[in-house]
């Protein structure tokens, strides 16, 4: 069976797919700009493929894929945060990339989505899971759930104005929080909380 798969894609952050490759594979590619989503009526695709511009533009790529189908799957490619990655499934996305992958398996993948399962690249589902253990953990279980968040957001290196707005909070209560894990973590800054993180397990080494 034949999936159509839509890339939405603009610039440098275009995503690159041979065409007349995949369709060997089954998989039918169209790409489009993101901000023509805007002109559309509807999506004649089973599958959209985002690349990680910003988060605020993904998510409200999303919001507007969801709008004009909405039984469609999503995929996102990480470029940036993996700490982006929970956001992007609770805004109903069921695969995340953050790596290029070889046609075939490309194409598996988004067989398997377009099938309705959930698919995380290894590194991404690792440490989703390992930050979900540790934060209930000793030195984390001092922190509450939102600092332990903008820990480690902070720790990618996310500014305090992209952590508010994925965390759907205000600038001043994101550098409150990062007063608050400071103290209680003994930590003095910004390098000092990515080797911290690092140390735990927390951060891939691309994230620091």
């Amino acid at each position: 069976m034949s999936v159509n798969l839509l890339i939405l894609k603009s610039g440098a952050d275009a995503i690159d797919i041979d065409a007349s490759a995949m369709s060997v594979y089954d998989v039918v590619v169209n790409d489009a700009d993101p901000d023509s989503l805007a002109g559309m009526a509807s999506i004649a695709a089973d599958v959209v493929l985002l690349s990680e511009a910003s988060e605020c533009s993904v998510l409200a790529s999303i919001d507007r894929v969801r709008a004009l189908a909405p039984t469609c799957k999503l995929m996102v490619r990480i470029k940036q945060s993996n700490s982006q990655a929970l956001a992007y499934l609770q805004a109903g996305v069921t695969g995340v990339l953050d790596s290029v992958h070889e046609l075939s398996q490309l194409a598996e993948i988004i067989h398997r989505v377009c099938d309705g399962e959930y698919y995380l690249d290894k590194n991404i589902a690792q440490l989703l899971a390992i930050r979900q253990v540790k934060k209930t953990l000793a030195p984390f279980s001092v922190l509450s759930s939102r600092e332990f968040d903008v820990f480690c957001m902070l720790a990618e290196g996310c500014g305090l104005q992209a952590i508010a707005e994925q965390l759907g909070i205000s600038s001043k209560t994101v550098s409150n929080c990062q007063t608050q894990l400071k103290l209680k973590l003994g930590i003095d800054d910004r390098w000092a909380i990515g080797a911290f993180a690092k140390s735990h397990g927390l951060v891939m080494e691309k994230s620091i």
